[in-house]
């Protein structure tokens, strides 16, 4: 994910932090998906994640 986002122009740290971030919100969700009682597709787990992703950032600032 850090060389993709290099190739697109994105420096490090960000580029680092943005791979390490999409990948541990992608962890996430693929455990709450596999855990759930009710099928959801995947997709709605990984958006939320990033939802929680963004407002813990937003608190942080």
């Amino acid at each position: 994910m850090t060389e993709a986002l290099h190739r697109r122009g994105v420096p490090d740290p960000t580029a680092s932090l943005a791979a390490e971030l999409g990948i541990r919100a992608f962890d996430r969700s693929f455990e709450q998906w596999t855990d759930a009682t009710e099928p959801q597709p995947l997709t709605e787990f990984g958006r939320a994640a990033f939802v929680e992703l963004r407002a813990a950032t937003a608190a942080l600032s």
